[in-house]
């Protein structure tokens, strides 16, 4: 029997995946490099082949709920996953993958787990996942995971070993935040925000004489740009979520930079597309993010800029897009 086989090489000096992927009964998931202990290495290869499976059955039978062993996972990352299904069942293709594992401050990580949303368009339904373990080897952990390639760039650019662990965080912040909005996780959403965030969305209108609103002209349409509290964000997604079965959010175009006077602060600017049923827009995302507290980083400041208008004309460019020298920091 001839299997079509697809192997996709990603060096760099810190990470190396290779997953191959082949026609077979079901997922199979090894760890080729990155830890040391054999009998966690064993472990972390079972659990997420578990997973992999449980997700595949629990898909093909439309279950509504999925049943994860205990054993395997901790209670946060149960609760994570049970969320993510609730949006949308999860299915895992019949690949096998061989992964670096990477080290990080609470345990383990490998990337690239690849997925199928049930709920997404076709187009939209591959995504990968990036699963974090405990030391012992549990799954502690499951988000959507950014590009590969785009990982490599963010961490290449570290300038030092602290910037190198916080640009580790900020993309598994960014992950997670991502993630929060697929499985309508307002707590979570809630809790990175700070109570006193800025929060800023623009919006293309008609232009409206006598408005107090601030107008940003681009292109020669005019871009209305809208404070909001934190509580007003919140209330107006909560409403979001209840009301939209699922939400398919994605990032591209990733770009860390650090604060050059705060080193405890960084700028993340993305481009984002968001995708529903019944509503679809892309536009630029910058978050300024406060690590003055390691632990519990938070935004401090939010805006999104639309990217194209109804017309299908560009109104933002990115060299227009706000970033950190935009705000004024006062401590």
């Amino acid at each position: 029997m001839t299997k079509n086989v697809i192997i996709r090489p990603f060096v760099t000096v810190l990470l190396f995946m290779m997953t191959t992927v082949a026609m077979a009964d079901g997922a199979t998931f090894k760890i080729n490099e990155g830890v040391v202990d054999a009998a966690t290495k064993a472990k972390m290869e079972k659990n997420v082949t578990q997973m992999m499976t449980v997700f595949k059955t629990a898909a093909d039978e439309q279950e509504k709920k999925i049943k994860l062993p205990k054993e395997n996972f901790t209670p946060e990352a149960i609760k994570d996953i049970e969320q993510m299904w609730k949006a949308s069942a999860m299915s895992c293709p019949p690949v096998n993958i061989m992964s670096r594992c990477l080290k990080t401050s609470s345990g383990y990580q490998v990337r690239g787990i690849p997925i199928d949303m049930v709920e997404a368009d076709q187009a939209e339904s591959r995504q990968e996942l990036t699963v974090d373990f405990t030391t012992d080897g549990r799954i502690s952990g499951v988000s959507i995971s950014i590009d590969l390639q785009r990982y490599e760039e963010i961490m290449g650019q570290k300038e030092s070993d602290l910037d190198y662990a916080r640009r580790q965080i900020i993309v598994d912040f960014v992950e997670n935040f991502r993630t929060a909005y697929n499985r309508k996780d307002i707590d979570l959403l809630n809790s990175v925000f700070s109570d006193k965030a800025l929060i800023i969305t623009g919006k293309v209108v008609k232009e409206k004489p006598n408005s107090d609103l601030t107008r940003m002209t681009l292109n020669n349409n005019k871009v209305v740009y809208i404070k909001q509290s934190k509580q007003q964000y919140i209330t107006n997604l909560t409403r979001v979520f209840k009301n939209t079965k699922y939400i398919n959010v994605k990032f591209d175009e990733i770009e860390v930079v650090q604060h050059p006077k705060y080193d405890d602060v960084y700028g993340v600017t993305l481009k984002q597309y968001w995708h529903t049923s019944g509503y679809s827009d892309e536009g630029y995302l910058f978050l300024m993010i406060d690590f003055r507290d390691a632990d519990n980083p938070l935004i401090q400041v939010r805006t999104w800029q639309p990217y194209k208008n109804a017309e299908g004309q560009v109104v933002t460019k990115r060299e227009d897009v706000f970033h950190l020298g935009s705000f004024r920091i006062v401590r």
